[in-house]
């Protein structure tokens, strides 16, 4: 080859938005498990951007920082709603066709969400962008199991064939996760099932620092229908009038400033409180114009459902929906591992702090997708030596008991939910210390089952995500502790927790 290589893990729009600018200096491999997996294409709300007339920069800083109970680094908050500006104008000259009108959504202050194809706006995005990544060498045969580490250094990936088990190493001059996040260890999520963790879990193995994992935002209004999540339904629906409310038509959310547009962990709790006490929750749509034209995703959720529009209500349930917290990153993407990169929710910029503002994860995905790629240009492009790793490894069987994925799941929603307390999360992590949790963050897992490799990432992320949670000793934002509800705690505002790996067993859990 006459260039040097990157390996991108993922395949959603950060993904794709970092491969797509790197393409033209090095040969870019992009490793999936599922191309049609990734959150990207089931984002419905919309991009956040404020380039219309009537609104500016300021406000959009302002609701994000507010959102996130200023536990935003405002620096990247900065970032973000400068350069998504030009991003979003970007993407519309090169030929991205948005909807008529700007929406409303959440804890913004104005309107200011392009959407595109009514409540489809990422299928849109992905759509566009893949059309013009046709030149990209996307791997599905071959399932990156650990990243591959030498002198401090990441220098590639091991990847694991699906169909033969072989092993090989991939040399690269620098690896990107963009893997999303682990919504999948939730019972009830808008992500697809197997997002459960996988690039984080393969981060923290190979040494990266991660970073308020803590945090994971639950989405308000997913179709739940006879103990089953069909997927979300836009917060643009109450947007545009939809309310929410109990079994005898009341209303919810009547008692906040901002009604059904609160934020969302702040809805997510009142639904929780709601659901807990075994009664039903309903999205009422009949203020709602054209709603099968206006939303034809939430449409077609509701005909696969079985739900009647015509009633004009739609049973709804809160469900994991985005991870905050991830790979501690620099604003270029830069993990703690020298040449290892992550973007989008797999990574942790601080951009979001303590709760997501609606429609700001696409946005996300395109500044930082292409701030990371236009770094390792620039730091990697020259000649890059390729030794330090060998192809010869000890095979390692793998523990003898592992609980299942949907164990994990019942532990993980029921200890560490909506609503945590030190009880439950001790809980939680005494569980996965009978799993033996210490054994997998140094095994080799080159020879275990995919399934297997796939569980343990699963109960390392759970493991990160209680002790974090743990040593949070306050309420903030998405991170509710029901023994510990006051928040806006001073002590804490901007304190990060970080979990870093050590060479002994235990990693460590810090503040900073």
């Amino acid at each position: 080859m006459d260039k040097n290589t990157v390996v991108v893990i993922g395949s959603g729009l950060a993904a794709l938005t970092a491969a797509r600018e790197l393409s033209g200096h090095f040969n870019v491999m992009i490793f999936t498990k599922n191309p049609l997996g990734a959150s990207s294409w089931k984002a419905q709300g919309g991009i956040a951007a404020a380039i219309h007339e009537t609104d500016n920069g300021k406000q959009h800083y302002m609701d994000t920082m507010d959102a996130g109970l200023n536990h935003n680094d405002p620096e990247a908050v900065s970032v973000l709603v400068k350069e998504g500006k030009d991003a979003v104008a970007g993407l519309i000259a090169s030929g991205m066709k948005f909807d008529q009108g700007l929406g409303l959504e959440g804890a913004h202050s104005v309107r200011r969400i392009f959407h595109a194809g009514g409540d489809r706006t990422g299928k849109k995005m992905m759509e566009h962008v893949l059309s013009d990544c046709s030149d990209l060498m996307i791997d599905e045969q071959r399932r990156v199991i650990d990243l591959a580490v030498s002198g401090g250094v990441c220098k590639g990936v091991i990847v694991k064939d699906i169909h033969t088990g072989a092993l090989e190493y991939v040399a690269a001059s620098a690896v990107i996760i963009a893997t999303g996040g682990c919504g999948g260890l939730y019972d009830v999520t808008s992500n697809d099932p197997a997002l459960i963790g996988d690039g984080l879990a393969m981060a923290y193995r190979a040494g990266a620092a991660l970073t308020d994992m803590e945090f994971v935002q639950f989405h308000p209004t997913l179709l739940y229908k006879n103990n089953t999540a069909y997927g979300l339904i836009s917060e643009a629906v109450r947007g545009e009038g939809a309310v929410l409310v109990n079994g005898r038509g009341e209303r919810m959310m009547g008692w906040h400033p901002r009604k059904d547009l609160a934020p969302r962990d702040v809805i997510s709790r009142t639904l929780a409180s709601f659901a807990a006490n075994r009664e039903d929750i309903w999205l009422d749509v009949t203020k709602v114009k054209k709603f099968r034209e206006r939303f034809p995703g939430a449409a077609a959720l509701c005909t696969q459902a079985g739900v009647r529009l015509e009633d004009g209500r739609i049973p709804v349930r809160p469900g994991a929906h985005f991870s905050i917290g991830g790979i501690e990153t620099s604003l270029n993407g830069e993990s703690t591992l020298l040449g290892l990169y992550a973007v989008g929710e797999a990574a942790c910029t601080g951009v979001h702090g303590a709760n997501r503002l609606a429609s700001n994860s696409l946005l996300e995905t395109l500044v930082f997708g292409k701030k990371a790629a236009r770094h390792i240009i620039f730091q990697y492009a020259k000649a890059f030596e390729h030794a330090g790793i060998t192809g010869h490894w000890k095979e390692e069987a793998p523990p003898a008991a592992l609980p299942s994925i949907s164990m994990i799941r019942q532990m993980v929603t029921r200890c560490a939910g909506i609503e945590k307390d030190e009880n439950g999360l001790k809980e939680l992590l005494a569980w996965l210390k009978d799993c033996r949790i210490e054994s997998h963050f140094h095994s080799f897992r080159g020879y275990w089952p995919l399934e297997a490799i796939e569980v343990s990432n699963g109960l390392i992320t759970a493991d990160l995500l209680a002790s974090s949670s743990l040593a949070r000793s306050e309420s903030r934002g998405t991170h509710f502790r029901r023994d510990l509800p006051n928040t806006e705690n001073v002590k804490w505002r901007r304190r990060r927790i970080r979990q870093q790996l050590t060479q002994q067993t235990q990693g460590e859990v810090q503040t900073k």
